[in-house]
């Protein structure tokens, strides 16, 4: 399989094609093993070189796509006509396959460690395993802010400042799941309307919202944006293949594993458990370490300087340092239950009405610099009403359609209710925008 087998796909036609095709080509099964997953191409041509010169008996193909469009297609498909393995660092995906028996155990022939610290590695039934371990933050490019004179930020709440208006890059919560776990681990860590209030404020200091998430790192690379909301691994492949970005944890940030699992009904359940043993294999775990790769892997002994330390960078994150200072906050189940709401919320309040935001954020920060000169608290009460008009939720943590088991009653019910929070959204902005002008007004 060549070229179009590592591009990723967008239309859930063109994964169901390329599936099709690809399970379809010339090689005996007992001889191919088929892994879905979501990853940067960069992981998949090592782990494949990799593979397949270990075990010659095999050869390992990928099909990159979404992780979020694996449940349809496993459902559509009979036994015997899917891939092997499944590989992704969507949690709820995982969740929702073994909710519908999509997964079969693993076995527990493994070395990895199923928890460390306060983190769940490994599903407590034995479908699926963590192989690798990611959290969130803040990437920057370095010569951008300097030539800017930006301090470079550490936290969430910094890129909040007024100084990094149109300087900051995200995605769509509800077109990557990367983003929508940073959504979510700052909801649960801050609260459901401090949580809501952060991201909306971030929101209006990005120049643009993007489709997809590997967007924001290829963007803050190039230097045609300051700073992105990412996963660690796309900073950190970029910081040690020798470009100009940095990165920093921030917190609430939750610690995540990518994990990986057999298939049920798979064509090759003795090649693909092969290639999950390779995976967590240390010879596989060691692969994660590649500058062009950079995540965290599972097995301790990798990060030690007698193994290899060639192959670690100097200032290489250590895993225990991380999940040390990322107490984990974060609740699968609770993300699953309103994951549909949350990206819903997300595309009303942020991607569909961006525009609407920034305008009203910037007349917000205009207001409170001139009332820094100027205090006035009169000014400073519109100042308030605008920012918790224009930075909330609109819809209550206590809704019940964020407590209801994801289903298709669930979808019809968001799908209701959407055209009435787009509506709040744009009333909420609206008002908002006219008492910061109002505020502006006074103070001039």
């Amino acid at each position: 399989m060549k070229g179009n087998c590592l591009r990723p796909i967008n239309r859930s036609a063109c994964v169901v094609g390329l599936l099709l095709s690809l399970l379809s080509v010339g090689v005996a099964a007992s001889e191919s093993v088929v892994v879905a997953s979501s990853f940067p191409k960069e992981v998949l041509v090592a782990y494949k070189k990799a593979f397949d010169e270990r075990y010659p008996q095999y050869r390992v193909e990928f099909v990159n796509f979404p992780g979020t469009h694996i449940m349809s297609y496993l459902a559509d498909h009979p036994a015997g006509s899917r891939p092997d393995v499944f590989w992704s660092s969507s949690a709820d995906s995982f969740r929702a396959l073994l909710r519908h028996d999509l997964l079969q155990p693993i076995g527990d022939r493994h070395e990895t460690p199923a928890k460390i610290g306060g983190v769940n590695i490994d599903d407590a039934q034995g479908f699926y395993k963590g192989q690798a371990l990611s959290g969130s933050g803040v990437m920057w490019n370095t010569r951008y802010l300097a030539a800017r004179s930006i301090a470079p930020p550490a936290t969430w709440s910094d890129l909040v400042r007024p100084e990094y208006s149109g300087h900051v890059v995200m995605s769509s919560a509800s077109r990557s799941g990367t983003t929508h776990l940073i959504v979510e681990s700052i909801l649960q860590g801050a609260g459901w309307e401090p949580g809501w209030s952060l991201i909306v404020q971030i929101a209006g200091n990005c120049a643009t919202i993007t489709d997809r998430s590997f967007d924001v790192p290829n963007s803050v690379t190039s230097g045609r944006f300051g700073v992105g909301l990412v996963v660690d691994f796309l900073a950190l492949s970029g910081k040690y293949s020798g470009f100009p970005v940095d990165f920093s944890y921030a917190s609430p940030s939750a610690i995540i594993p990518a994990s990986i699992a057999l298939v049920a009904g798979a064509r090759n359940p003795a090649g693909g458990a092969t290639f999950i043993d390779f995976a967590l294999s240390a010879e596989g775990q060691r692969l994660l370490l590649r500058p062009e790769i950079s995540r965290l892997p599972v097995l301790a002994e990798i990060y030690s300087s007698r193994d290899k330390p060639a192959d670690k960078p100097a200032d290489y994150p250590d895993l225990v340092d991380v999940i040390g200072s990322n107490p984990s906050v974060y609740d699968p189940d609770v993300s699953a239950a309103r994951h549909l709401v949350v990206n819903a919320i997300f595309s009303q309040r942020v991607s569909f009405r961006h525009r609407e935001l920034v305008v009203v954020t910037r007349a917000i920060h205009a207001a409170e610099r001139l009332l820094r000169q100027r205090p006035n608290p009169q000014a400073q009460a519109l100042i308030e009403q605008a920012r918790g008009l224009a930075y909330r939720s609109g819809v209550a943590e206590s809704d019940e359609l964020m407590s209801a088991a994801p289903s298709r009653a669930q979808v019809a019910a968001i799908a209701g209710r959407e055209a009435q929070w787009a509506r709040q959204a744009g009333s909420d902005y609206a008002a908002a925008k006219e008492l910061a002008e109002q505020a502006l007004a006074m103070l001039h």
